[in-house]
């Protein structure tokens, strides 16, 4: 992991993938995650930055937006309230042991809405 202590950063894309950052400063700075070992920033100050999410990120941003508009809103809504909990930060800072999942596996598990099937409009011969 590379780490940063104390470093102040303006004007720059800064990849945050498994990165470590300790009382620094960003200023109008880019800062993008892509889904990869979540970074470390502890203490540190944010002025008028962008984050960007590309990769595996963007591709899960992507994968719960269209759930949400599918008809899984509660199941999008349950997993942004077990975020704001913390319900996921346990896990990660685990060894994965013996016969159970890794540290990386989360299995939610919830009630899948019922969808209905909408019926169809017979079609009409012009």
């Amino acid at each position: 992991m590379t780490r940063h202590d104390g470093q102040s950063f303006a004007d720059e894309r800064i990849e945050l993938d498994g990165a470590g950052f300790r009382n620094c400063r960003f200023a109008r700075c880019e800062l993008v995650y892509a889904g990869g070992p979540p970074p470390e920033l502890v203490n540190c100050h944010f002025e008028d930055c962008n984050w960007v999410f590309t990769g595996s990120a963007a591709v899960t941003l992507g994968f719960l937006s269209a759930l949400h508009r599918g008809g899984f809103a509660p199941l999008v809504e349950n997993t942004f309230e077990m975020a704001r909990r913390g319900d996921f930060l346990p896990a990660l800072a685990e060894e994965p042991k013996e016969g159970r999942a890794g540290a990386k596996d989360h299995p939610l598990m919830f009630r899948v809405p019922r969808v209905l099937k909408l019926r169809r409009r017979p079609e009409t011969e012009d």
